[in-house]
């Protein structure tokens, strides 16, 4: 039995003891990472994200309450709120009230929910588990209600969750790369125009690491809205001095003089966004060629733009990349999610993996006390519905 299959087991064994009944849909979602292009999806730009290993299911049925009655194996809790109305200030409450609300577009539904979650990705690592788990209920909702939406709409429903329940004003990346991976492939979005384009996955001598630096990311939220801002004031600038410039897409790595009209701040930020575009589409190149040293090269260049340009790392993670320069194998590597703690993303020779391990983990807990957790990756498929009873 896989990963996949025993949580599906589980979450369905787990709704059946808590309700003393079958749940209608199982759905399930893996988490991600972003191999490159971070802080680019709200700009419109470009990123290589993949699903990985790790995966949160969610089993759910209708009732005749009107309240939503939810559990969490994860974190060992649970609620009942009424369906319309939730003063609940627990996030991954709010989290799966804001999924069903919109959903089902906020409407007066007259019964409501039992729904169990289940999860083995870690929470607050930057692999997205809270978008994991709004895939899962708007795909949950879809199924029971036959409400025929596409991915696209999938996807603008779990937007509208973060804006409009949870406040924090995000792109789509994370839930677009949840529910459109495909196994043994990584794929380029085009935030653009949503276009997307799946690169076969063939390379055998290398392995993705995940390395959690176990600092929590307390400024997060609070500077990820900052960049936002930050970066929406920098193309109005640009755009009433230069009518022509209506995205960051108007702008490359050659065009200096056109943003230098903005202050220094402004000026670093849109660094970032445009360098990071090309960095993206070099390394589609590079992963076509095989070319594993350009790969390492341009995520170490990722890290050093978001260090410097973007200003979303901090003083232990680049103490842990710059270590890992030093380790034999290391190809290369960066800090992945929104910043300010999380994970850093590495890229290893194969055979190599427990070697730089060991070493990174001795020079961090040596260096600051705290233990580096790693996450070994594949590539799966994005969300799916699994399991069906509903009758629509």
């Amino acid at each position: 039995m896989t990963s996949k299959q025993r949580i599906v087991e589980e979450t369905k064994k787990l709704f059946q003891d808590k309700y003393n009944k079958d749940p209608e849909v199982i759905s399930i979602s893996p988490g991600r990472i972003n191999i490159i292009g971070e802080h680019v999806d709200y700009n419109l730009g470009l990123s290589m994200p993949a699903a990985i290993n790790k995966y949160l299911c969610v089993a759910i049925s209708k009732n005749k309450q009107k309240k939503i009655n939810g559990y969490s194996q994860t974190l060992n809790d649970s609620f009942s709120n009424d369906y319309m109305l939730n003063n609940d200030n627990r996030l991954w409450v709010k989290y799966v009230h804001g999924s069903i609300l919109e959903s089902l577009n906020k409407s007066n539904y007259d019964k409501g929910f039992d729904i169990v979650i289940n999860s083995s990705i870690p929470m607050g690592k930057g692999i997205s588990s809270s978008a994991a788990l709004e895939i899962s209920i708007v795909l949950s909702i879809n199924k029971i209600f036959n409400l025929k939406m596409n991915n696209n709409d999938i996807i603008k429903k779990c937007q509208s969750v973060d804006h409009n329940h949870i406040n924090i004003q995000s792109g789509v990346l994370d839930q677009s790369a949840c529910l459109l991976s495909k196994k043994k492939s990584i794929f380029t979005i085009d935030f653009y125009n949503m276009n997307i384009e799946y690169l076969k996955y063939n390379l055998k001598n290398i392995k993705w690491i995940l390395i959690d630096s176990n600092i929590r990311r307390e400024l997060a939220s609070s500077k990820y809205h900052e960049r936002v801002n930050e970066c929406k004031k920098a193309l109005e600038l640009l755009s009433l001095d230069n009518n022509e410039i209506k995205s960051f897409r108007d702008l490359n790595i050659n065009t200096a003089k056109k943003i230098s009209i903005l202050p220094s701040k402004l000026k670093k930020r849109v660094v970032h966004v445009v360098s990071e575009n090309d960095r993206v589409a070099k390394m589609k190149e590079a992963i076509k060629k095989e070319s594993i040293r350009t790969m390492g090269d341009l995520l170490i260049k990722s890290h050093e733009s978001l260090r410097d340009n973007y200003e979303v790392s901090c003083t232990e993670i680049d103490k842990m990349i710059n270590f890992s320069k030093t380790i034999k194998g290391w190809i290369g590597g960066r800090i992945m999610g929104g910043g300010f703690g999380g994970a850093t993303i590495n890229l290893v020779e194969l055979g190599y993996e427990d070697y730089f391990v060991d070493k990174l983990s001795i020079f961090y807990k040596k260096k600051f006390g705290l233990n580096c957790d790693m996450l070994d990756l594949s590539f799966v498929d994005g969300a799916e519905t699994i399991y069906n009873n509903s009758l629509n």
